[in-house]
């Protein structure tokens, strides 16, 4: 079976696009993980979660799939050393790392964009490049094992693409 883990910030979240993403792994049959920088109930308008492990916790290159969702609370991540963490050994291990609006400068900060192209939110495009991006402004971008998204109207192919980019990774895998 599959895995996924869904990093997530404390305060902040994009409840939407997490749930969106949520049903999307769980319809797909993946195991789900959600992880936060630390392991307290998330409360935000009535909805409300509870983190399976904390970041510090978490091993990227322990799952297929790791996905930083998206929020404004995001900003706390962008420098979050364990994030960054996450995000490195899941693409040194040959995983799948995506991110949407505001987590994608998460990447960035990780120097997981660096030479390759990635969307997000206009608010960001400059930290993107600066991070060594191309910036593309395309609702969806997907290169070398990384996924982002700039506007969640296009999750639908967000979601495409990532599953798209894990069933390349296990081809790669099972032809070596």
């Amino acid at each position: 079976m599959a895995r996924a883990l869904l990093v997530v910030p404390n305060s902040g979240l994009s409840v939407n696009l997490y749930w969106r993403t949520r049903r999307l792994l769980d319809q797909q049959g993946f195991q789900v993980q959600v992880a936060a920088p630390r392991r307290e109930e998330i409360e935000q308008l009535g909805f409300i979660l509870t983190p399976d492990l904390e970041l510090a916790q978490a091993k990227g290159g322990d799952y297929d799939l790791v996905v930083f969702s998206a929020g404004h609370g995001n900003r706390d991540l962008w420098n979050h050393p364990e994030a960054h963490r996450v995000g490195r050994e899941a693409l040194a291990a040959g995983k799948v790392v995506g991110a949407s609006g505001a987590a994608v400068p998460i990447l960035a900060y990780a120097g997981l964009l660096r030479g390759r192209r990635a969307t997000g939110p206009l608010s960001v495009a400059a930290v993107l490049r600066e991070a060594g991006a191309e910036y593309t402004a395309d609702p969806v971008t997907a290169d070398s094992g990384i996924v982002t998204l700039r506007r969640s109207e296009a999750f639908e192919s967000f979601g495409q693409q990532l599953l798209e980019q894990v069933r390349r990774g296990e081809e790669t895998r099972k032809a070596a």
